[in-house]
């Protein structure tokens, strides 16, 4: 499966009710937020098989799709 349906994959579970069609749309105007942000580290782990430290994120890495593949990708994420 291509990373970025896996990582709409993992927004959804976290909560996300809509995603963009377009992978460098903002994501904010999708509803994501810093809680919803939180909760989409944990999906993302789980999804990826990936430990992420706080350390590892910030707000920047979910700017789009494309923010996030770019983060997952230097992040180990295949």
């Amino acid at each position: 499966m291509e990373l970025v349906e896996r990582i709409g994959r993992a927004l959804r579970a976290a909560g996300m009710e809509d995603l963009p069609s377009g992978t460098s749309e903002p994501l904010a105007s999708y509803g994501m937020d810093s809680l919803m942000m939180v909760l989409s580290v944990a999906a993302l782990e789980k999804e990826f098989s990936l430990r992420i430290s706080g350390h590892d994120f910030s707000e920047s890495c979910f700017e789009s799709l494309d923010a996030l593949a770019r983060w997952l990708r230097r992040l180990g994420a295949a």
